[in-house]
C-alpha cells in the first residue's frame, strides 16, 4: 500500500511508493536508451558522411586520370583547373577529418570534371563549351566551317565555333558548362562562341546570333549575346531574351531577371535593369522602357486532368494586372512551346475556353502586353491533361510502368535526368509534366535553387493508372 507524502513544511524529506520508483526507473530507462540511439545514430552518421565522402573523391580522381589520358587534357580550360582546385581541397578537408566539407568540394569537383568529360567524348577536341540538352522538331548543328548540317540529338557536345539553327517547329535547350541555360527558339541561327570576360582570367558563356530568338538563364557568371550590330552582356543570374531580325536589322534586349548592358555598333550603351526591354534599329538603340510582370495564372491548377469524354471544354484563367492594354496566350503540347495549339496576342479578356479535341499533355502560358506594345516575361508553363477512359485491356493492366533512369549530371543548380520508360506514358519530373519520346526516351533538365541536399522524384504512369515512382537524391552547389 502506498504511503501518503509526508507534509514538505514540516519535513525536508518524502516517502515514495514502489510503484513510483518502477516509473521512475522505465522513465530512465528510456531515457538512456534514447542516449544512447543518438549516439549511435550520431556514429552511423558520421561514418556514412565519411564514406561517402571517400568514394566522391575516389571518383573525381578517376574523372581527373581519365580526362589527363586523352590528348587534349591541357586545353580543357578553367573549368577543368577548377575541378581539380576542388579535389585539392576536398583532400584536404578529409585528411583533418572534416567530412561534411570533403564532401561539398567532392561533389562540386566531380560535377564539374564529369562535365567535361562528357563535353569531350561528345566534341572533336574536348575543348567542349556546352551540350544540347533538350531538342524538339527540326534542329541542327555544323561543325566549324564545314559545310555539313547534322541532326541535331540531346547529349552532342558543342565547340567554339559551331554552328545551331533551328527550323519553323524545332527548338533547343543549350547548356553551358558553368550551369548557364541557353534556349534557341524556332527559326533562329547562332555561333557558339566563348570569349574572356572583361578583367577576368576566366571563360565568358558566349553566343553570336545571325537570326532569331533566344531565352537565356545565366548562372553566375553571367554570358554574352551579340548580333551583327549590338553586344549584351547578361550579369550573372540572369533571365533575359534577345531577338534579332536580319532584314529589318531590328533587335530587342528584354531583362526579365537580374540585367544587363547592351552597346550598339555605334558606340550606344544602354543598362537594362529587371523588367525592362531596350530595343535596337539599326545602330541606334532606343532608352530602356519598362515590362509588365507576367499575370497570375489561376485556373486550372498545376496537373489538372479532365476526362475528353466528360469535360469538352477547359477555361484557362488569369489574374488582370494592372496597365496591360492585352495579353498574350500560347498552348502547346511541348514544355519548349513548339507547333503551338494556341499563339495569340492582343487579347482583351483574361480567359479562354479551349475545345477538347484529343489527349495527352498540355503546357500553356500567358504574358501581359504593355499600352505601347511592349510584351513582358512568359509566367511559368502550366501543365494539363486531357485523359481518355482505358479500354478494357488497360483497365485490366496491373503491371506499373518501367522507368530506367541514367546517371543524372548535375551542373551547378541545374541537373540532367534522362531516361527511357513506356512509350505512351506520362512522366512528372518534381511535379513537372515531361514530354516522352516514340521510344520511350526522354531528357529533362531540373533547376533547384535552393542550396545543400534536394530530392528530385520522377513519377510515370501508365493508360492504366499504373505508377512508378524513383526518388534521387543530389546535391545543390550554385557556382
Amino acid at each position: 500500500m502506498e504511503r501518503p507524502v509526508i507534509d514538505s513544511q514540516s519535513r525536508d524529506w518524502y516517502s515514495v511508493s514502489v510503484d513510483t520508483l518502477r516509473a521512475w526507473g522505465m522513465i530512465l530507462a528510456v531515457l538512456v536508451l534514447a542516449a544512447l540511439g543518438y549516439v549511435g545514430y550520431r556514429y552511423w552518421q558520421g561514418h556514412d558522411l565519411e564514406r561517402r565522402a571517400s568514394e566522391v573523391i575516389g571518383e573525381a580522381r578517376s574523372l581527373v586520370n581519365r580526362l589527363q589520358g586523352g590528348d587534349s587534357a591541357d586545353k580543357l580550360g578553367p573549368e577543368y583547373q577548377s575541378g581539380v582546385d576542388s579535389l585539392s581541397e576536398a583532400s584536404a578537408a578529409f585528411k583533418r577529418a572534416d567530412f561534411a566539407t570533403a564532401l561539398e568540394k567532392g561533389e562540386r569537383s566531380r560535377a564539374l570534371l564529369q562535365s567535361l568529360l562528357d563535353a569531350a567524348n561528345g566534341g572533336r577536341s574536348g575543348a567542349a563549351a556546352a551540350q544540347f540538352v533538350s531538342v524538339q522538331g527540326r534542329v541542327e548543328y555544323r561543325r566549324g566551317d564545314r559545310n555539313t548540317w547534322e541532326e541535331a540529338r540531346s547529349r552532342v557536345a558543342l565547340e567554339p565555333g559551331d554552328h545551331v539553327r533551328t527550323g519553323s517547329n524545332g527548338s533547343a535547350e543549350i547548356m553551358f558548362l558553368d550551369g548557364s541555360l541557353y534556349t534557341a527558339r524556332p527559326d533562329t541561327q547562332l555561333i557558339i562562341a566563348r570569349t574572356r570576360a572583361r578583367g577576368d582570367l576566366t571563360a565568358e558563356q558566349s553566343i553570336r546570333m545571325d537570326y532569331g530568338w533566344v531565352n537565356l538563364n545565366t548562372s553566375r557568371q553571367g554570358g554574352k549575346v551579340a548580333t551583327p550590330t549590338a553586344e549584351a552582356h547578361v550579369g550573372g543570374d540572369t533571365e533575359a531574351t534577345v531577338t534579332y531580325d536580319a532584314e529589318a536589322r531590328t533587335g530587342r534586349f528584354a531583362a526579365f531577371r537580374g540585367s544587363m548592358e547592351v552597346a550598339s555598333a555605334s558606340g550606344e550603351r544602354r543598362k537594362v535593369a529587371a523588367l525592362e526591354q531596350v530595343v535596337q534599329r539599326g545602330e541606334r538603340l532606343t532608352d530602356a522602357e519598362k515590362l509588365l510582370p507576367a499575370p497570375d495564372q489561376t485556373s486550372p491548377e498545376e496537373n489538372a486532368e479532365f476526362a475528353a469524354e466528360r469535360d469538352p471544354k477547359v477555361v484557362l484563367e488569369w489574374q488582370p494586372r494592372k496597365g496591360a492594354s492585352g495579353y498574350a496566350l500560347q498552348v502547346s503540347r511541348s514544355y519548349l512551346f513548339v507547333d503551338n495549339v494556341i499563339d495569340v496576342s492582343g487579347r482583351a479578356s483574361t480567359h479562354a475556353t479551349l475545345g477538347v479535341r484529343g489527349t495527352g499533355s498540355f503546357f500553356w502560358r500567358v504574358a501581359a502586353i504593355a499600352p505601347g506594345g511592349a510584351m513582358g516575361p512568359w509566367t511559368p508553363p502550366r501543365s494539363f491533361r486531357i485523359a481518355a477512359v482505358p479500354s478494357e485491356k488497360e483497365a485490366s493492366d496491373k503491371e506499373p510502368p518501367p522507368l530506367d533512369l541514367e546517371e543524372i549530371k548535375s551542373y551547378g543548380s541545374i541537373f540532367i535526368v534522362a531516361g527511357k520508360t513506356e512509350p505512351g506514358a506520362l512522366l512528372d519530373i518534381n511535379g513537372e509534366p515531361v514530354q516522352v519520346n516514340a521510344d520511350g526516351t526522354f531528357t529533362k533538365p531540373v533547376q533547384i535553387t535552393k542550396e545543400g541536399r534536394s530530392t528530385i522524384e520522377i513519377r510515370a504512369r501508365d493508360a492504366a493508372g499504373n505508377e512508378t515512382v524513383e526518388n534521387r537524391p543530389v546535391f545543390v552547389e550554385i557556382l
